[in-house]
């Protein structure tokens, strides 16, 4: 029997592929309802697509446009090749939960991982307060940035997060995407629809203090929010194992995770098909996703560490030279999430991105 802690994307869709599989299939989710509380902005790219195929309620908005914000209020619009998809989080949540429904998986809601000793796992039932023996042949961590799965087999190792907090709010706009690389760490503008926006931020440090001035700084007040979400999101970390034994670690309990943005949907779920893969035809899990997205994650940090570094003079300089023709060309192509398809075709269009390589030393 496999046994998969957490609901989320990357858990569900994992226990989808075993199970359409005929593997014997139970994921536990610690909450009473798949997809709340959400913590996520909801903004993927097209190549979603390629991974699972979207019903039309999921999706609330496609976008072909994007700006990228300067501290000088200067900005580059980039108009999308393909464009990016705004999902319903809560909604694709529950989809993908329904596909491993529907092929035999086992979903119980309100049970939460305590423990695991040798090939036993400690479940709590939140509903009676009564604990559960659960053996399994293989356990799977999908249990979010803080893992209790992974702390519970020595695999937390050394983790660095961001926290993030993102508000829905009654704004007519233009639908256009609108990213603020300087700002915390990252922040943006998330058109939901026509009339309402998700603007939010992740950082570090000061998260609530910087919120609250984004928002005035995108002029949004408290009569037109209509909620507020919040998360922990981690860093990825290359030296994290995210398999030991018959335990393994997916989606934000691994760190796959974008270090330029706090994204890691479609990660979670590629390192989903790679470890359905690595169970069913006996392959070494942590080859197969790292030889997937390893690269890209570990360029997204570089590109994170030196961004850190940045004084505003910096963001200033970078946005400008974005607005060249052929930079332009290639940040409308290509997919932000595979950095490796394009960053050095940018340098080599524009030599003068040389410039921020001064910073590529180190970490903050």
């Amino acid at each position: 029997m496999i046994s998969i802690i957490g609901a989320g994307p990357a858990g569900s869709y994992l226990g989808y592929l075993l199970a359409k599989n005929n593997k014997d299939v139970s994921i536990f989710e610690e909450h009473s309802k798949i997809g709340l509380p959400v913590q996520c902005t909801g903004i993927v790219t097209s190549s979603i697509k390629d991974i699972i195929k979207l019903k039309k309620d999921i999706i609330t908005n496609e976008i072909g446009k994007a700006r990228i914000f300067s501290p000088n209020n200067r900005f580059t619009e980039i108009k999308l090749k393909n464009k990016n998809i705004i999902i319903d989080r809560e909604k694709f949540d529950s989809y993908i939960a329904d596909m491993a429904l529907r092929q035999g998986a086992k979903i119980f809601l309100n049970h939460r991982f305590i423990e695991n000793k040798k090939n036993v796992a400690i479940i709590k039932d939140k509903t009676n307060s009564k604990t559960k023996k659960i053996r399994f042949d293989k356990l799977i961590g999908a249990d979010g940035p803080l893992s209790p799965v992974a702390k519970s087999n020595n695999l937390l190792g050394k983790r660095r997060f961001w926290h993030g907090i993102q508000a829905r709010a009654k704004i007519k706009n233009e639908n256009i995407v609108e990213f603020y690389p300087y700002f915390g760490t990252f922040a943006w503008v998330v058109p939901e629809n026509k009339e309402t926006v998700r603007v939010g931020l992740i950082s570090n440090r000061y998260t609530n203090v910087l919120f609250r001035n984004f928002l005035k700084l995108k002029d949004i007040t408290n009569n037109k929010i209509i909620d507020y979400q919040s998360g922990l999101i981690p860093v990825y970390n290359p030296k994290t194992k995210t398999a030991k034994n018959n335990i393994y670690l997916l989606g934000d309990a691994a760190l796959q995770v974008k270090a330029t943005t706090g994204g890691g949907i479609i990660q979670g779920l590629t390192a989903a098909k790679a470890l359905s893969d690595s169970i069913i035809k006996n392959r070494n899990y942590e080859k197969e996703w790292r030889k997937l997205i390893a690269k890209d994650l570990w360029l997204h940090l570089k590109a994170r560490n030196i961004m850190d570094k940045f004084s505003l003079r910096d963001w200033n300089k970078l946005i400008y030279m974005f607005n060249n023709e052929k930079t332009k060309n290639i940040l409308e192509n290509y997919d932000r999430d595979y950095i490796s398809k394009f960053l050095f075709k940018l340098i080599f269009t524009n030599p003068k991105l040389l410039y921020f390589l001064k910073y590529s030393g180190g970490t903050k």
